[in-house]
């Protein structure tokens, strides 16, 4: 319902994660797309949240590289999978793709990426990104 009437006054599901008058709301949409992604969201939500096309990737702009370049990865991922696209043979074409990912294994190895990006790595769809 909360979400419906921000979707009729605003025209759009891209609330912001830390939506000022209601922080709730925007908490849940993000834990929805989290549980989407994994295949975790139960059938009838995600057939109620088709049903109204919810818009299940976040086109919200974080500031950090981390995340701009994250949004494409998971599209990029998001698509390839969708598509049923043989992500070892993206992986090994894609350099720009490869050199990103080795990058955040690096950083997780040497206990510098922060345990939300630990785990918005975990949401990539197609790969283990650990290994």
């Amino acid at each position: 319902e909360k979400l419906m009437e921000y979707h009729d006054e605003f025209q759009t599901f891209q609330i912001p994660k830390k939506y000022e008058p209601d922080p709730e709301l925007g908490a849940w949409v993000t834990m929805l797309r989290r549980l989407y992604l994994t295949d975790d969201l139960p059938q009838d939500q995600l057939d109620k949240m088709n049903a109204v096309n919810f818009e299940w990737i976040s086109t919200r702009k974080c500031g950090s590289t981390f995340m701009s370049r994250y949004r494409e990865v998971l599209t990029q991922l998001t698509d390839a999978v969708d598509a049923g696209e043989d992500i070892s043979q993206l992986m090994s074409e894609d350099e720009e793709l490869r050199k990103w990912i080795s990058a955040q294994q690096s950083a997780y190895e040497n206990g510098k990426l922060s345990e939300s990006r630990v785990q918005y790595m975990n949401d990539l769809p197609g790969i283990d990104w650990r290994s």
